[in-house]
């Protein structure tokens, strides 16, 4: 009960703030674009830029830890894709979606200031890591997987260009992994880094943590009309949930204590909540790219996150309490 009370109580007590602030109007539904651009343009990629710049190396290519989160990721993507397939007989490519909505979590909202708070600045570095192989192995799949079911349908020849540019766009050119990339690149090379550069990150970086935290909050307060949606079906629902929720993180906890251990505790256990965290909100934005699962994609990300302020705890409390 101690991690309970001293790290995962006042972390969504944070998220709390926000959504009282948005239901008594002490800020308006608007401001969570405003607090969510801040820290995706800025206070994340600075915190992220500046724990993986001053890393060890070897924390970088711990081989163990980056299997075992592929092994994690596919496991459940291909498990989640011959369930809806097979069992509720769900048409390809729309399966793959499905995929990503149990495999795609909300790191850079949640997930990495969650566990900066409960572990500390360090933590940045196994979430950075995790988030890049998330983004980089998840949106390739969906990208090349619609793309080529649409060539398809249209009877184009599978021509390569834009797939590559639109998977280069969808995950090396947005801000988080571009900073992901910047880190790697100094700590590998050895770059040194002129002091007021660490600096300025230091003061920035701290901000993302319970910035995206009220934001979170503040967006769930002015989410109440998702909640009447009725474009999903029941079995599919708890399907989705179970899977996210509750099979990914027991599928992390097989891989990175028995199939492929993780020496560090605590990387392992970052692994673990990584991946008991709720549906991110860029699974929106493929369902509307590619027009599949537009209407539900909203409903399961909210539903994600409700039952995942539970979930998260019960996790945090069993790898650390």
């Amino acid at each position: 009960m101690g991690v309970l009370v001293e790290a995962v109580l006042p972390i969504f007590a944070v998220i709390l703030c926000g959504f009282l602030a948005g239901r008594l109007s002490l800020l308006p539904y608007s401001g969570t674009s405003s607090l969510n651009y801040f820290v995706y343009y800025f206070a994340l990629p600075a915190l992220l830029f500046s724990s993986l710049a001053q890393a060890p190396v070897e924390q970088l290519a711990n081989r163990n830890f980056i299997l075992a989160n592929l092994f994690i990721l596919l496991g459940c993507f291909i498990l989640t894709i011959l369930i809806f397939r097979f069992i509720f007989q769900k048409s390809f490519p729309d399966v793959a979606m499905y995929g990503m909505i149990t495999t795609y979590g909300n790191t850079g909202f949640l997930g990495i200031p969650l566990l900066v708070a409960v572990f500390g600045q360090d933590a940045a570095v196994p979430a950075a890591i995790v988030t890049f192989i998330y983004d980089l192995t998840i949106i390739t799949l969906i990208v090349i997987t619609f793309e080529s079911a649409r060539k398809l349908t249209d009877g184009q020849k599978s021509g390569m260009t834009p797939m590559f540019r639109s998977i280069t766009a969808s995950v090396l050119l947005n801000p988080i992994n571009a900073s992901l990339l910047a880190g790697i690149f100094v700590a590998v090379l050895g770059i040194s880094v002129p002091g007021p550069i660490f600096a300025f990150t230091d003061i920035l970086g701290p901000a993302a943590g319970p910035a995206a935290l009220f934001s979170l909050g503040l967006g769930l307060s002015a989410e109440r009309h998702v909640l009447k949606n009725k474009h999903y079906h029941v079995g599919e629902f708890i399907t989705l949930l179970s899977l996210k929720l509750l099979g990914l993180p027991l599928l992390a906890v097989a891989a990175v204590y028995f199939i492929f251990p993780v020496s560090d505790p605590q990387w392992a256990a970052s692994v673990v909540i990584l991946s008991a965290l709720p549906t991110g909100a860029v699974v929106y934005v493929f369902a509307e790219k590619y027009d599949t699962l537009v209407k539900q994609v909203p409903f399961y990300t909210l539903a994600t996150t409700a039952v995942s302020i539970i979930s998260i705890s019960i996790f945090l409390m069993l790898l650390i309490g």
